[in-house]
This record gives structure tokens, C-alpha cells and sequence, in this order.
């Protein structure tokens, strides 16, 4: 018994010991769980190292994204944060892509140092003919912000997706999402197996059995498309009530030709309020405006 204590003792001791050796230093593994978010002084030369915000295989894309802090100070002189990079590695059928390409807020707003990255890198939608990475961009401490796409062909060639926000309306994402995605994959001659894969998501299955069939169209053939998508207004048309309703209609309008500004396409859509799926896609409408 004695010696049992003599033992219990003397690792009690050495355990003490360790701790006050270690110093409270943190592991790499503690500071890599901190996010490119956090906040520091502009006059402290602090970079977080990133974390992993995708890492798979879907269809014939293999993604892997890193977020992490760069250079750029955003914000006030007494309240400042970091912007981040997107660093990305990717690869189209074991063919690579990109390898460890870094995408910055100057990269989708055209400037830095006035908006930061919120978020990106996260996989948002894939077909055979593109890929669709997600972003945000905000100016700190307000709601003025831009929700991307960031569009990436098999080829290298890339697309900036600037998605419409319409705070308070249900059923207005739904729209805006499925024409950034319809019109972007329409340019890049998606496949109507891909295509149907998009009506799946969005629309009812009644919806997207008929458009699948092609039954009737939603845009011409003839519209240039890219050009379609840059010029685009989604108008809610139930007002604002506050409550929710049954169904929540649009009207979405366009111009179809580059060259011609007097040209406008209408299409009218409305979106079930319980499922928020879209339930109607009227008649494509082309009128001299």
C-alpha cells in the first residue's frame, strides 16, 4: 500500500511538471480552427489560417476549396477585420482545372478593401458543362451586400452570376435561383438530361414534366442568353402583406438581344407557398418597349 501512494505521488508530480513546461502555448491545431471572420486590429499583423470549406467529388467535378484571411484590412480605423481568399483546386474528369487558384474580393466586385468575403467556396449546383461555386460579399457592419455565382466551365473559363435579393418576399429566391441557373446553363448548351435535373429541383413535377418534354418553351431559342441574364428584373406582384400566402406570383423580364435594347421578353411565374416549389410558368411574351 505504501508504495502505491509512493507511485500515485510521483505521477502527480510529473504531471505538474509537464503542464508548467508546456507554457499555455496553443497548438496549430487550436489557431487553425479559428475562421477568416474573426475579428483583429488593423495595426496587428495577424492571418488566419483558413479551413476547409469544400472538399468532394460530384458528377465530374473534384473540388476541394480553402478559406483563408489575405492582406486586406476592411473596415474603420477602430474597427477593422481581415478579407479572405478562396483557394481552389480543381479538377473536370481527373483533368485539372485550377490548382490552388486564389479568388479575391477584387476577383467578383472588381475592388477590395471596401467589401469582404463572407463567404465562398461552397458548391452550389453542377452539371456536365459547369460548375457553380457560391459567394458573398458584404461592407461590414450594414446589409449592403452581393450574392454570387461564380460559374467555372471544364475549360478554365469563368463567370460571374450576381443573384437578386428581394428581403421579405417568400418565394422570390426561388425564382431568382432558378433563372441564374436556367439562363447560365442554357448558355453554356447544357443537356436536357441536366436541364431536367433543374426543373426537378424548382418546380413541381407536373411543372417539370412538361418542361422536360418541352412541351412549351420558357425563353426563345433565339436569346442571347448571358445577355438575357445581365439584364433581368423579378417583380413580386401579391404586394406586401406580411402574411403568408397559397402562391406568390412574379413577373420576369428581360432583353433577349444585345442589339436591340427596345426588345423585352415577360414571363410570369408563380411559386407554391407551402413547398416552395414553382408551380406556373406562363407563356413567354415578347414586346417592343
Amino acid at each position: 500500500m505504501e508504495n502505491l501512494i509512493r507511485v500515485t505521488f510521483l505521477a502527480s508530480i510529473l504531471s505538474v511538471v509537464v503542464v508548467g513546461c508546456s507554457g499555455g502555448h496553443k497548438s496549430e491545431t487550436a489557431v487553425s480552427q479559428k475562421t477568416a471572420e474573426d475579428t483583429v486590429i488593423a495595426t496587428v499583423p495577424q492571418i488566419v489560417r483558413g479551413k476547409v470549406v469544400e472538399d468532394t467529388v460530384i458528377g465530374h467535378w473534384t473540388i476541394k476549396a480553402l478559406k483563408d484571411s489575405n492582406d486586406v484590412i476592411v473596415g474603420r480605423h477602430d474597427w477593422a477585420v481581415r478579407d479572405s481568399s478562396v483557394f481552389l483546386t480543381l479538377s473536370y474528369d481527373r483533368n485539372i482545372v485550377y490548382s490552388d487558384k486564389e479568388i479575391r474580393t477584387k476577383d467578383l466586385v472588381g475592388n477590395e478593401g471596401e467589401y469582404m468575403m463572407q463567404w465562398g467556396g461552397e458548391v452550389f449546383w453542377d452539371s456536365d458543362s459547369a460548375v457553380y461555386l457560391s459567394f458573398g460579399c458584404i461592407l461590414p457592419d450594414t446589409d449592403d451586400g452581393w450574392n454570387m455565382l461564380y460559374q467555372i466551365l471544364p475549360d478554365g473559363t469563368s463567370n460571374i452570376i450576381v443573384i437578386d435579393v428581394y428581403m421579405g418576399v417568400d418565394g422570390f429566391y426561388v425564382v431568382a435561383d432558378f433563372m441564374a441557373l436556367y439562363l447560365n446553363e442554357r448558355a453554356v448548351g447544357a443537356s436536357p438530361a441536366d436541364l431536367k435535373r433543374l426543373y426537378g429541383q424548382y418546380c413541381t413535377k407536373e411543372l417539370a414534366e412538361e418542361l422536360s418534354a418541352a412541351t412549351f418553351p420558357i425563353v426563345s431559342d433565339d436569346t442571347d442568353f448571358r445577355h438575357a441574364y445581365k439584364t433581368i428584373h423579378i417583380e413580386p406582384q401579391d404586394g406586401f402583406t406580411g402574411l403568408p400566402l397559397e402562391k406568390y406570383s412574379f413577373e420576369v423580364k428581360f432583353k433577349p438581344n444585345p442589339n436591340d435594347d427596345n426588345e423585352t421578353d415577360f414571363l410570369y411565374m408563380e411559386v407554391d407557398g407551402s413547398t416552395n416549389k414553382i408551380i406556373k410558368i406562363g407563356a413567354h411574351e415578347r414586346k417592343v418597349i
